[in-house]
């Protein structure tokens, strides 16, 4: 007779249910079709949250009064769940009666033991220990981090037992033993362990080992045995039509346990770490009008950043001051936090409703980044405390410090909020404050910190910085150097600003008058003009000069004063040109030999100038009319000379 829909059924096994004995053995009985949760249990709410992994045995069968086969029987999830948190797979034991755990355990045995690694555990490991120490020659290369080994007791025999067990962290050292009065060295690896030892692993003193004595555990290397194959079902990412050879899937990949790990990539930061300081932007604080409406969902920005304890405002009649992040009436009741980096108020419920126009008076901070300053205090059993004290050095800068303790293998942080106060992001984290005159700091952690981890502190420096915001901003100039020397009066700049011709021209002084101020010395061809209006980019400025000879006289047999001032006349009689002056004086060196000072002449006005040197140093005067000069030459040079001393070494013939 025909195999029908209605003969192709579902056994139960023995028990369905998540225990360790799950499975089993076929029961006789069929899965009632078309019922909920007559084969997985209901997902709860903390199931759905937290994640879970459900296994069930099925027994699919045909139930027929005669011994028909059935031909090309498939097993297959016909409709996938309609959660998308939810995964539904089918695999095969290929076992009648295994029981949950064993199904688990394939599950799981993504690694396979592999050949024997080098080490051999140093004594006896005790159950619960997260360390295991190994030893073996110099030569041979430990396990690096984020392997996996398997330690194996007793293999080969009844009470063989192993444990897979995940590196992450890798410490070495040389030791030395006296064998036979010789020194021998051996290297001692100290691995730290994800998961504790489930039994006692028994191992070889360091001079059993040495004596090639056969240890009761040893250490395998794993390998990777991805040969488990499990089935389900994906969805159609495009419509598949009759004809087509190819199918797009939206995914080829399944859930097969839940995990709550994620990867965050990293970039763009300092290995040391970089913390971000509030330094003042202005010298005095500023009042800005701010219309706004206050509400829970409305936040204000300022506009740029705030120096801590420096907010204050008047709303809805109450008097507002910043505290340590957090925004307070004169009665203490918060009304808001201020990011003070970002400048940007958010408003709580206690703060009111409507609009208003707030005055408020701050000083505005600027948050250069700057590296991290880090110190860490191990934590041991003769000094496991709650309350941690210390001094920092240097000084840190406030709203930068940061204490991190571990308690039962999970961190706790605290933060300096700016008035000095350290805070968690909840009471329980624990308390302490920072002294940012002396550098001391107080730390009450919230739970015991474990033997073996750090008490870890960083923080940033306060940054040594120079307010500009009251000095006066110098115009936009142009420097130029001429082709000649011995420029004549007269020079001219020509340039186009939005389609306008603009000129500037210098007088007998060397200034430019007309769109541009600025100065010309006509003795070197070295000029500046500092335009009215700012020039568009890619201007051209177009000079035109005339140019000469340049007069050239020698004065010698000239004496100082007793104060060394030189006085002499230069010229030929009638009246020199300003700006047009260049003087190459030899002086004495102390250092022996003559060096050279050269100066040039900077109208005051039409009759006298200064003499000047390349550091705009005045060093004498000259009268245009007569051509008198009086001057004071001065050159100081630094020179570093390399100095060796002798020194007499004794030692024996």
């Amino acid at each position: 007779m025909p195999i029908e829909t209605k003969d192709l059924v579902i056994y139960e096994s023995e028990r369905l249910t998540d225990n360790d004995d799950g499975g089993g053995k076929y029961n006789g009985k069929v899965i009632a079709d078309g019922l909920s949760n007559n084969l997985f249990d209901d997902i709860s709410e903390l199931d759905r949250t937290m994640g879970s992994v459900s296994l069930r045995k099925i027994f699919p069968a045909v139930t027929t009064a005669d011994t028909d086969k059935l031909m090309g029987a498939t097993v297959f999830v016909s409709e996938l769940p309609k959660d998308p948190n939810v995964s539904a797979l089918l695999f095969s034991t290929k076992n009648w009666t295994d029981q949950r755990k064993s199904a688990q355990n394939r599950i799981e045995n993504y690694l396979a033991k592999g050949g024997q690694t080098a080490g051999t555990p140093q004594d006896t490991h005790y159950q619960g220990m997260k360390t295991l120490q190994v030893i073996m020659f110099p030569r041979e290369v430990e396990a690096s981090v984020g392997a996996t080994i398997v330690l194996s007791s007793n293999e080969g025999k009844a009470l063989a037992h192993e444990q897979y067990l995940r590196i992450t962290k890798v410490e070495t050292r040389i030791a030395i033993m006296i064998v036979d009065g010789k020194e021998i060295e051996y290297k001692v690896a100290t691995y730290s362990l994800n998961d504790p030892l489930d039994q006692d692993y028994v191992g070889l003193s360091a001079k059993q080992w040495y004596n090639s004595e056969k240890s009761q555990t040893i250490l395998r290397d794993t390998l990777v045995a991805d040969t488990g194959l499990y089935y389900s079902s994906v969805a159609l990412k495009s419509e598949a039509k009759v004809g087509e050879y190819t199918v797009n899937a939206k995914d080829v990949y399944a859930q097969l346990i839940p995990s709550a790990q994620t990867e965050s990539p990293i970039v763009d930061v300092n290995a040391a770490g970089e913390s971000i300081i509030l330094v003042p932007g202005n010298s005095g604080q500023i009042t800005a009008n701010f219309p706004t409406t206050v509400a829970t969902s409305q936040n204000l920005y300022i506009g740029s950043g705030v120096m801590p304890s420096s907010v204050t405002f008047t709303l809805f009649g109450q008097t507002i001051t910043d505290q340590g992040g957090l925004l307070k009436n004169t009665l203490g009741t918060q009304v808001g936090t201020i990011d003070y980096q970002k400048g940007l108020i958010q408003w709580t419920t206690s703060a009111g409703t409507g609009s208003a126009t707030l005055i408020i008076t701050f000083t505005p901070a600027a948050a250069p980044n700057q590296y991290f300053q880090s110190y860490s205090i191990p934590v041991t059993q003769n000094n496991q405390s709650t309350n941690w004290t210390g001094i920092l050095i240097p000084i840190p800068a406030p709203g930068s410090l940061s204490i991190s303790y571990m308690a039962q293998g999970k961190f706790y942080e605290l933060k300096d909020d700016g008035s000095g106060q350290l805070k968690g992001s909840s009471t329980s984290f624990g308390s302490g404050r920072i002294n940012y005159e002396t550098g001391s700091w107080v730390l009450t952690a919230g739970a015991l910190p474990d033997v073996g981890s750090p008490i870890l502190l960083l923080w940033g420096t306060p940054i040594v910085t120079f307010v500009r915001s009251g000095l006066a901003v110098n115009k936009a100039k142009f420097g130029f150097k001429l082709d000649k020397d011995g420029i004549a009066p007269g020079v001219t700049v020509d340039w186009l600003l939005e389609g306008v011709a603009k000129k500037a021209v210098s007088n007998a002084q060397g200034k430019f008058t007309g769109d541009a101020t600025g100065t010309i010395n006509y003795a070197t061809g070295f000029g500046e003009i500092i335009p009215v209006k700012l020039p568009q980019k890619n201007t051209t400025f177009a000079i035109t000069y005339n140019f000469g000879a340049q007069q050239t006289q020698t004065k010698s047999n000239i004496t100082p004063d007793t104060s060394q001032k030189l006085s002499f006349t230069i010229g030929t009689g009638s009246a020199i040109q300003p700006n047009s002056v260049s003087l190459n004086i030899p002086v004495g060196s102390t250092l022996g030999g003559t060096e050279y000072v050269n100066l040039i002449d900077t109208p005051i006005s039409s009759s006298i100038g200064n003499l000047i040197n390349d550091q705009d140093e005045v060093q004498g005067t000259i009268t245009y009319a007569t051509g008198k000069v009086e001057v004071t030459p001065k050159l100081i040079k630094r020179v570093f000379k390399q100095v060796f001393t002798p020194m007499n070494v004794y030692g024996a013939a």
